[in-house]
């Protein structure tokens, strides 16, 4: 009686590889062998017969009692029988499974438009062997999560707004071939919002001046430009957009008429918001730029620097002790001093730098009188014809210690003489020569006597 002495195996091989079944017998005769193909789907095919082979499409050969498939197909896979027609009849069982790469295919739409406040989910489906895990991913960013990638078949984004727009990649990999991705790309209808680039634009008569308002909404809202009311729309003002978000109005030749508060507005069916800009000829407030250790024994020299399209002509410097003695931990009281940057009225001449002939200032003043191995801290404000910056932050120093020396030197620091000095309070200084809005027409003269008349009281 014949017998196979070929086992029963399991083979893998990926699409296009070939294999080789074995269905080696023992005293065969003249038994006829068979070999069938049972597909996963429960079809079944005689393939040989002896050596006649039924399937000549088939890329199977007989090589003794073997089969050589070649070229092997996803529609191969399946169980292979070698069997023998005898009673009873004898068969051996070979498994092949067709390993392919995985393919991505897109359920969700390829666009999704959601409602902000809404939720999307988007998801995906992948055929492979072996089955191919999906992984989410984001075009130019990371995902709402902050993750750089997530794992699943969907990925569902709650309560979106337009932070979530963009393009999401599903991507499919089992480690044959190359990965499969596919796209999908969310948009969120959301009313306008408005950025400013800059609320307050710092500008001079002549010059011109560009007011940006960024402009985000879906869909693209209309935007308007508004002073007092009313529409703009004469030949110095020109609306232009970039076509994606930048809204600018542009002003030709400032004139002074010109400063005070703009309103941007952009609406759409979903809403409509605005932002306030203001064009303004004061000056900018000052920046600090002298160095906190950089005080001598008794003195510091204290530099700022600030915007003016116009000449500084005045500034205001408010100083005081950190600490008004060792046994306190309360401040000292504000020492605060006008100075005019005329050498006219300034015996040791302007405090703006020679180089400040643009709008940005440098400006530097030398305090004296001060005590050795103490720390200060000082604020300053500028003003120009249209009236007086904002004070600046809080700026801390100190002085060096006075080292012991068998010799005495004596050193007398030059500094301007003030217009006005006083001790007090900043909260009520900071009023001092202020002017009520960007598009004052105040001169020097002016100033200096309502400065005067102002500052009397901290003086009493």
């Amino acid at each position: 009686m014949p017998s196979f002495t070929s086992k029963g195996q399991l083979f893998s091989v990926e699409v296009g590889g070939d294999i080789t079944f074995p269905c080696q017998v023992e005293n065969q005769g003249d038994h006829v062998l068979m070999f069938k193909h049972f597909a996963p789907n429960g079809e079944h095919r005689l393939l040989f017969v002896g050596d006649r082979a039924l399937r000549p499409k088939m890329k199977l050969m007989k090589e003794g009692n073997s089969f050589k498939l070649s070229g092997v197909r996803r529609t191969h896979a399946g169980s292979y029988v070698c069997r023998i027609e005898t009673s009873p009849a004898i068969e051996v069982n070979h498994t092949l499974d067709v390993q392919y790469q995985a393919k991505v295919k897109r359920v969700s739409e390829e666009v999704q438009h959601v409602v902000q406040g809404q939720s999307v989910t988007l998801e995906c489906r992948a055929d492979g062997n072996p089955p191919a895990a999906i992984s989410w991913s984001r075009q130019k960013g990371h995902l709402p999560s902050g993750a750089q990638s997530e794992e699943g078949l969907s990925i569902t984004l709650e309560n979106v707004d337009r932070h979530v727009e963009g393009t999401y990649i599903c991507t499919a990999s089992n480690g044959l071939g190359h990965p499969s991705s596919a796209t999908m790309t969310v948009k969120v209808k959301y009313p306008p919002e408005i950025i400013t680039e800059q609320a307050i634009l710092h500008t001079g008569e002549g010059d011109e001046a560009k007011l940006v308002c960024i402009v985000h909404g879906r869909p693209a809202p209309k935007v308007t430009w508004m002073r007092g009311g009313h529409l703009i729309n004469t030949d110095r003002h020109l609306s232009t957009h970039d076509g994606l978000h930048r809204h600018t109005l542009t002003v030709k030749q400032v004139q002074e008429d010109d400063f005070g508060n703009y309103t941007c507005t952009a609406e759409s069916n979903l809403g409509s918001t605005n932002s306030s800009l203001r064009l303004t000829g004061l000056p900018r407030t000052p920046r600090l730029t002298s160095s906190p250790a950089g005080g001598e024994k008794s003195s510091y020299t204290l530099t700022w620097e600030t915007e003016s399209h116009t000449p500084v002509i005045m500034y205001r410097l408010q100083y005081r002790k950190r600490k008004e003695n060792q046994e306190t931990h309360l401040t000292g009281q504000w020492k605060i001093q006008l100075y005019s940057t005329s050498a006219s009225t300034n015996p040791s001449g302007p405090a703006v730098a020679p180089l400040s002939s643009g709008p940005l200032k440098y400006m530097s003043h030398a305090i004296s009188d001060l005590e050795p191995a103490t720390d200060y801290e000082a604020t300053v404000a500028v003003e120009n014809k249209f009236g007086w910056s904002g004070d600046s932050k809080i700026f801390h120093f100190n002085t060096r210690k006075v080292e012991p020396s068998t010799t005495t030197t004596t050193t007398t620091a030059t500094t301007p003489e003030p217009l006005v000095s006083g001790e007090g309070d900043v909260s009520k200084e900071v009023a001092v020569g202020q002017s009520a809005s960007g598009g004052g027409t105040s001169r020097g003269a002016f100033t200096l006597l309502a400065v005067f008349l102002l500052a009397r009281p901290l003086l009493s």
